[in-house]
């Protein structure tokens, strides 16, 4: 009898657990499920990966971008290839110098070459010479048909012709989609999670430069990552499609993504805002 209670009461406890297990929700993936799937050295180093900018490395780990490059001796642009290692804590090391630098001055410091004497040229014959004199050129009629006047091009011609002035980006702030957040920031919540029904375009919350713009995070298949300035970032998780691409300039209220659930499964949007890679309330920026 004992042993039958206490094999019933495992399988009360077991059945508790898988009942919490699937109520969890996607909107809201603590950081250490953003690390999962991270390759990390036996000393703590970040491996990375295809597709990753120290951007995106810095955001999944909760760490600022500007400290980690400073830690690993990577300068502006950030520029880093797969298989590289990254160090997440230590001292600022120096950063690399560039090769070109040596191929440059080796080109400069190369002596030109010298005229062999085989290359001069010997003088010619006296009566080549002339010849040359005795021959008359000849007369030729002047064309009838009028020299043409260079083509001025058509008003709209002209317009193509001078670089484009884009329109001015907005720099006003403005939330992602125009919904209410399904939940508050804090309380284990690092952002805003916003429930998708129907199809939805998620905007950019303010001017700036798209950084990232690749795969996601635990519980999403999308992440865009948006460079606002130079210590505050913005990122936006989704499952859905991304419309922009690394290093674009765009303005406030413009398309970053289209989330379109299918007919009863609806779809979360995770957005946050980072100032020196902590996690602020959006509303302290967005009015």
């Amino acid at each position: 009898m004992a042993n039958d209670q206490i094999l019933q009461r495992l399988i009360i406890v077991l059945l508790i657990l898988g009942l919490q297990a699937g109520c969890v929700s996607l909107g809201t993936p603590t950081v250490s499920d953003r690390s999962s799937g991270a390759k990390l050295t036996p000393s703590g180093q970040y491996i990375v990966r295809k597709g990753d900018t120290l951007y995106s490395i810095a955001w999944r780990l909760g760490l600022d971008y500007k400290s980690l490059a400073s830690i690993n001796g990577v300068g502006k642009p950030y520029v880093i290839f797969p298989g590289q290692k990254l160090r997440l804590r230590g001292n600022p090391r120096k950063l690399k110098k560039k090769l070109t630098v040596a191929k440059t001055t080796a080109v400069k410091t190369k002596p030109p070459a010298k005229p062999t004497a085989k290359s001069k040229p010997r003088p010619g014959p006296a009566k080549a010479q002339k010849s040359e004199v005795v021959a008359k050129p000849e007369k030729r009629k002047p064309s009838k048909v009028a020299a043409k006047k260079p083509t001025q091009p058509k008003p709209s011609q002209q317009k193509t012709s001078k670089p484009e002035t884009s329109r001015a980006l907005s720099s006003k702030w403005a939330w992602p989609v125009k919904l209410k957040p399904i939940g508050k920031f804090g309380n284990g919540s690092n952002g805003l999670d916003y429930a998708i029904v129907r199809r939805t375009n998620v905007m950019s919350a303010g001017l700036g430069e798209v950084v990232y713009a690749g795969n996601g995070i635990a519980g999403f298949e999308r992440l865009v990552i948006v460079k606002h300035s130079g210590n505050l970032l913005s990122a936006y998780s989704f499952n859905g499609r991304v419309l922009v691409k690394e290093q674009q300039r765009i303005g406030a209220g413009m398309r970053l993504a289209e989330i379109l659930p299918r007919p009863g499964v609806g779809q979360k949007l995770h957005f946050e805002l980072r100032r020196n890679g902590n996690p602020i309330n959006p509303s302290s920026v967005i009015r």
